[in-house]
This record gives C-alpha cells, structure tokens and sequence, in this order.
C-alpha cells in the first residue's frame, strides 16, 4: 500500500512566518508529542474518481514511532519502532521489516519523526479557508519525492486533514479524526510481536 507509506503523516518544529494558519500549525506540532485517533483515506486518479477508500486506527510518538493499523478494506499494519518499518499483512500472515532509513528515505512522513524544520525542505504558504478549514501548503523546495504538493487543513482543534498532490496528478486525502494529542503510550504500542506462524522477512534472527 504505496500511499500509506506515504502519509500521515510529516509536520513538526514547522518555524512561524507570522501568518495565522501557519502559526497554529506550528502551534500544534510544537505542543505535541504524540497523538492516537482514527483515520479515513481516500485516493483519487488524476479525474478526481475514487481509486481506493481505507479506514483505520493511527498512533504516533516522536521521535520515530508511529502505528498505522488499517482496517478497512482489509486489516494491515504498517508499524515504526525506531528502528525498523514493519508491513505486516494479516491475511497472509507475511510480515517485512526494512531500516526506517533506506524503507522511507525522504518520505513526508519521515519529516514529521525526525523533528526536522520543513523550512529546509519546502516552501511554506498559506492556503486559504475550504471546507470551513484553514489550509497550509507545502511545496518541496526539490522535487525529488512521489509528492509534489501537500496541504494542511486545520480546524479548532489542530490538523484535521492533509492532502498529498503526487507527479502523477493522483491525490490522497486523509482525515483525522477523534485525535487525542500528548497520549502516554505503553512499552509495548510500537513493538511488532508476530503472531504464531507468521512468515517475517528482512528482520535479522527471524530465518
């Protein structure tokens, strides 16, 4: 699931421009240290039809964990422990892992686990107000990621919705929902544990 891959997901230590979209998003992201909700996901071709609908379940902690447990259409996960990306697909009780590095390299969701400025890496504006959200817009400053574009909608309570706009004129949005920020998690929320007769692959020790 490429897209997933993708997501949700980038943010953080964004600087202020004196704008008031882009000062509460940087607002949000400054205050929060980890977040867990729900999210819907939806991909459109490049003449708006719907390619893919997705639901699921999102936790995130930085610096480099997240949990992005879809469950419709069908249940997988896509975990970062810190180290490693984990795929794990339910049905077919096949898991991969890969190091975060070289799995995402310049992903957007890596910009949010790595607390990095996005001023180093985009052009940041405001989007205007749709859908009664105020936007932000992120244009990578070199297009060497699947990304051209990415809009940020915020309402009262922070980020409620991204939008990633890829070279192919494809766009994926996704919708937070019930976020609740600054969540104390347990040891055990970003640790892959395979279940009895899964087939993991790429982890060392798992032959």
């Amino acid at each position: 699931m490429k897209h997933g891959l993708l997501l949700v997901l980038l943010f953080f230590s964004l600087p202020v421009f004196g704008s008031d979209a882009i000062q509460r998003l940087d607002k949000f992201f400054a205050e929060v240290n980890s977040f867990k909700g729900q999210f819907s996901q939806v991909v459109y071709d490049e003449n708006g039809e719907v390619m893919q609908e997705s639901k699921g379940d999102v936790a995130l902690h930085k610096p480099g964990r997240f949990r992005w447990q879809y469950t419709q259409p069908y249940p997988q996960l896509i975990l970062a422990d810190g180290e490693y990306l984990w795929i794990y697909d339910e049905e077919l009780l096949q898991a991969s892992a890969k190091p975060i590095d070289s799995a995402l390299g310049n992903a957007p969701i890596m910009l949010l686990t790595d607390i990095r400025p996005l001023a180093e890496d985009f052009e940041i504006v405001e989007g205007g107000n749709r859908e009664n959200l105020d936007w932000v817009e992120l244009t990578p400053l070199v297009q060497d990621t699947e990304f051209h574009k990415i809009q940020i909608g915020l309402d009262n309570n922070g980020v409620k919705k991204m939008e990633l706009h890829d070279h192919f004129s494809q766009k994926t949005v996704i919708e937070f929902l019930d976020l609740q920020t600054n969540i104390s998690f347990s040891a055990d929320q970003f640790k892959f544990v395979a279940a009895e007769g899964v087939d993991i692959v790429g982890y060392p020790g798992a032959e």
